[in-house]
């Protein structure tokens, strides 16, 4: 069983950070969340969850709430970059798994796992503009020192049984732990990442690959509302072309390296 007086501290409010913190307090562990940004925004676009990740929301009692706003993926296609179709497969549900597979905007899981959190460790277990600065060991705690980050600021100084380390790419908990390994490497692929509201396509839950392994467009659905509140706020205010950027037929050919002799050959 475990110990309600051995707290755990995590670092880092995003995904990884709340869905731990959500699992740790329902394993009964005393759970304190610290987040760098002053305000959690529903920032990003797209997120395919696999079932095995749905299984875990599953357990936490949140797949109602993940079903209400995603979209459970039951087909997988592959096309050529002339939209000749090639192969499919289902997925989720429809290949045997137990759990769905889920396209979700990222935004909109991260503020259904915040509420979560909210609601069930409560509001003042969650600290954001806290910044993990630095953290150290000492007497069998762990010690953990938080900025302001746009400041450079000390704001809190929190010890606890264990630090979990959620706080992103350039965390800080993995370049204190491996001093050697230097920053992430770029890996040389380019994303253009968009999202637009639009009628379903297929069958709805279709998540199509177009191109080939270095040049490729990935379409799939994020959510069952065409008017989603987050996409309706920000046309009203005037703000569409931070949902999508207009691309003409011939830049968007030149993107997927397709020319009038390949498409006429």
């Amino acid at each position: 069983m475990p110990d309600s007086n051995q707290e755990i501290l995590i670092a880092g409010a995003g995904i990884g950070g709340l869905a731990a913190a959500l699992s740790l307090h329902d394993a009964g562990f005393p759970v304190r969340v610290f987040e760098a940004v002053p305000e959690l925004k529903p920032l990003g676009v797209g997120i395919n969850m696999l079932p095995h990740a749905v299984r875990e929301l599953t357990e936490l009692d949140l797949l109602d709430d993940l079903l209400e706003v995603g979209i459970p993926i039951a087909e997988l296609a592959l096309y050529s970059k002339h939209g000749q179709r090639i192969w499919s497969e289902p997925r989720g549900l429809a290949a045997g798994y137990r759990w769905p597979q889920v396209s979700i905007h990222r935004g909109q899981l991260l503020g259904l796992l915040y509420r979560a959190v909210l609601a069930r460790l409560g509001p003042s277990r969650v600290h954001t503009g806290h910044h993990l600065a630095r953290f150290g060991q000492q007497d069998g705690a762990v010690w953990g020192e938080f900025a302001d980050r746009a400041t450079g600021i000390s704001v809190a100084r929190a010890e606890s049984d264990l630090l979990v380390g959620c706080d992103g790419i350039h965390s800080v908990v993995r370049r204190t732990l491996y001093p050697q390994e230097g920053s992430p490497h770029w890996n040389g692929i380019t994303m253009w990442r968009g999202v637009t509201v639009a009628k379903p396509f297929f069958s709805g839950g279709t998540m199509i690959m177009a191109g080939h392994f270095e040049r490729k467009i990935v379409v799939y659905p994020i959510t069952k509302h065409s008017e989603d509140p987050m996409y309706a706020k920000a046309r009203a205010a005037g703000f569409e072309r931070l949902l999508l950027k207009p691309v003409s037929h011939q830049e968007l050919d030149r993107i997927l390296g397709i020319s009038e002799a390949s498409v006429q050959g």
